[in-house]
């Protein structure tokens, strides 16, 4: 096996998977505006509830508790630029870039708290967490049928996938499926603390998108994961079994989930800005996941770089053979 082709995989992979963490990044602060109506029928708080849980779930990286399990974003994304041994060195847009669309996500977070009256600062923080989460188990109790449908439609309809191709569910017992064993001590935490999941599953012959999350916010986020995970697999059909194998074993796992969380929002952000208009998402994913490696490269890199070349060579994704 050709070790240059071999790592052109695993970094296609690596940048599908940041897509597909950031696509649920976005979606965390955005869907519960989609189904506004119908969640102001439950409760006319949850919006902003919602609103306020997802500025937890991207803030939460550079305050205590996510420095102490993970360490400072600024130094991992510093070392993934400068040192070898950083499972993202070799990754041409992640060390690149990884770091400044960290430092953008978080100056739109602390931006959105003045919005959202959400205070941010570091001694209140924490004390924010513990009431934005337990207001939000008072004002979901009792609806869960509801809100299990609301997350399906909002889904549904933003990604074009069938209802009936969506098993969600709210609960404390998230963890499903076979889960990767993670690498360090960071990640171990990190799956200690984990309040949702989205994947992909097998049932009766046919794919499945499962979510399982502690809030409706999350719940919602993880379907999206699980969409752009099942649309990805475009990208993995035509790898040998072996091949396939090295790159999940050396791309997929809960150790990265952190850091795309944190930058995938921002990229997520900045690749709807050039997509061309009257394109389905769904579709446009799909094209992305089936581009040579080194392809998929350079368009991210213009996604950041040049946009407006980004956007031409997106516009005609899928209508060519020979991109």
């Amino acid at each position: 096996m050709n070790e240059d082709t071999l790592r052109d995989e695993i970094n296609k992979r690596f940048t599908l998977n940041w897509l597909m963490q950031g696509a649920a990044q976005h979606a965390g602060m955005t869907f519960h505006h989609v189904v506004r109506h119908e969640l102001n029928a439950i409760d006319p708080e949850l919006v902003n509830l919602y609103d306020q849980y997802a500025l937890i779930n991207l803030l939460q990286y550079w305050h205590l508790a996510g420095v102490m399990l993970l360490g400072r974003p600024t130094r991992f994304w510093r070392r993934a630029a400068s040192d070898p041994t950083h499972p993202f060195f070799r990754h041409p847009v992640l060390s690149r870039h990884g770091g400044m669309l960290a430092a953008a996500a978080r100056e739109r977070g602390i931006q959105r708290c003045k919005e959202k009256g959400f205070w941010q600062l570091r001694y209140f923080f924490s004390f924010q967490v513990v009431s934005v989460v337990g207001r939000l188990r008072v004002k979901e109790a009792g609806h869960s049928t509801e809100l299990i449908d609301l997350a399906k439609k909002a889904v549904s309809a933003v990604w074009g996938i069938s209802r009936d191709r969506l098993d969600a569910a709210l609960t404390t017992h998230v963890e499903f499926g076979k889960l990767s064993k993670p690498r360090t001590a960071g990640g171990r935490a990190f799956r200690m603390s984990a309040v949702g999941y989205g994947g992909v599953m097998q049932r009766d012959g046919s794919l499945v998108v499962v979510s399982r999350g502690t809030n409706w916010q999350l719940v919602a986020k993880e379907l999206v994961k699980g969409t752009g995970e099942l649309i990805c697999l475009h990208g993995l059909n035509t790898l040998s079994d072996e091949m396939y194998q090295k790159v999940i074993d050396a791309a997929d796992g809960v150790d990265f989930e952190p850091w795309m969380l944190q930058t995938g929002g921002e990229l997520w952000r900045r690749l709807l800005a050039v997509l061309p208009a009257g394109r389905p998402l769904a579709e446009i994913l799909m094209h992305l996941a089936r581009l040579p490696a080194r392809s998929l490269e350079a368009l991210m890199l213009g996604v950041i770089e040049q946009p407006q070349w980004a956007s031409e060579l997106l516009a005609g994704l899928g209508k060519v053979n020979d991109y």
